[in-house]
């Protein structure tokens, strides 16, 4: 095909008569790089890999004149650079557009239908044999020496997240134990630059997370008070300016609105501890933002490295909101005792008295002496009164027969217990 339109072109050319000049064909190298030199930890991605490519060259005319698809068995290396051979005219102008990492052959062939390929990863860290990137360029010429580098853009952006503790209390303790991205895409658009999720189905329902020891750097100070750093990758979601007016970080949310699926947003999970409050042992204080250039905007551009430092001050709770969730939180000073003992005897006609210590005081408790209202031979075995606290209850036993009461601790406590008691045992 390629021939065909050469022949093709000359002919036209020919007829045409307009002009004189020499056309030739050329010996062409593409260089394949990517457009920056990010530094990469052990267990992140290898940023400048490439472990494949597609490769598409429109004529002036948008018809396709070269396709090809390498795979990683097939890449040429020239000093280090993967390169590609072919043979264009000089001094006539082409579109390229090239694509690395994506593992397989690209299935257009026309330049609209490129521009309008959707890319889709299977999950969020699929792109850890190589960080998908791609180029379009247009209306470009075959210099005399043949040579022509390929720019290639990343189509992720790089999170670098740190932890400022110096404006926290010292008697408050803040450990990450997770960072996830929210709104994460799962698709871009390859050769359109200011691509984004379009719908809650362009969104990973679990976006990329690190946790534990993936953390690690959050947890261990480097300077004073400051962090290491952990990278968190994501897709391009430029979703534009969304809020007017907004002058502190608070306001950067969004209340039932589409955008609330599609806007990426970092969730760190951190165990909390200070004099009056702790994460409980199944949960977490939580800590959300938005990405974006500025408190209006909520672009996360391909290629770009955004660096973050997170800065909890005074006891880091001042802000209740979807930004610090504070429900995963408990008071330290915090009981939920039952006294005598879950399982107790006593003789008929005595009155037997159970009751919970519950802190923080005014913490509501629901008590329930199971099936007694309902049930006619409980009632045979005993009758309660509820003490004027709401914290126990006295049984008056009447005869042999078993009692169990069930005790319910409300927020902040969160706990629930059985008390039984065995009458005439």
């Amino acid at each position: 095909m390629k021939t065909y339109l050469l022949y093709l072109f000359f002919i036209l050319f020919v007829l045409v008569g307009c002009t004189r000049a020499e056309l030739s064909t050329i010996s062409v190298s593409f260089s394949l790089l990517p457009e920056s030199n990010f530094p990469t930890r052990a267990n992140d991605p290898d940023e400048d890999r490439i472990a494949d490519y597609n490769l598409f060259i429109f004529n002036a005319y948008g018809l396709l004149e070269e396709k090809v698809y390498v795979s990683s068995r097939q890449l040429e290396t020239e000093n280090g650079v993967v390169t590609h051979h072919t043979r264009l005219m000089q001094n006539v102008p082409y579109t390229i557009l090239a694509a690395a990492n994506l593992g397989y052959e690209l299935p257009c062939r026309t330049l609209a239908e490129a521009k309008a390929y959707r890319y889709h990863m299977a999950y969020p860290d699929e792109f850890t044999p190589g960080i998908p990137m791609a180029v379009v360029l247009d209306n470009v010429r075959v210099g005399e020496d043949g040579h022509f580098p390929l720019p290639l853009k990343r189509l992720m952006a790089r999170v670098d997240l740190r932890i400022d503790r110096t404006g926290l209390d010292p008697d408050v303790h803040f450990t990450v134990r997770s960072v996830q991205i929210g709104g994460c895409p799962a698709s871009v658009q390859l050769f359109n630059v200011q691509s984004k999720a379009e719908s809650r189905e362009h969104i990973f329902r679990e976006g990329f997370v690190k946790s534990w020891r993936e953390v690690d750097a959050l947890n261990r100070e480097e300077s004073l008070g400051m962090s290491g750093t952990c990278h968190f990758y994501l897709l391009e979601n430029c979703q534009g300016d969304l809020l007017e007016n907004v002058t502190t970080d608070q306001g950067k949310v969004f209340q039932n609105s589409l955008y609330q699926e599609v806007c990426s947003y970092i969730e760190i999970k951190a165990d909390y501890r200070s004099p009056l409050w702790n994460s409980r042992s199944d949960s977490f204080l939580i800590y959300r933002f938005y990405l974006g250039e500025n408190l209006n905007n909520f672009d996360v551009e391909r290629n770009v490295c955004y660096q973050i430092s997170v800065r909890p001050e005074g006891d880091g709770l001042r802000e209740d909101s979807w930004r610090v969730d504070k429900s995963g939180l408990e008071p330290a000073d915090k009981a939920f005792i039952l006294h005598p003992a879950a399982y107790n005897e006593c003789r008929s006609g005595e009155d037997f008295h159970l009751w919970c210590e519950v802190r923080p005081a005014g913490t509501p408790m629901t008590i329930d002496p199971l099936a007694h209202d309902t049930d006619p031979r409980v009632q045979e075995v005993f009758d309660y009164t509820v003490d004027d606290d709401g914290y126990g209850l006295t049984l008056h036993t009447k005869k042999g027969g078993t009692a169990v009461v069930y005790f319910k601790a409300g927020p902040p406590v969160n706990r629930d217990t059985l008390a039984l008691v065995v009458v005439d045992p």
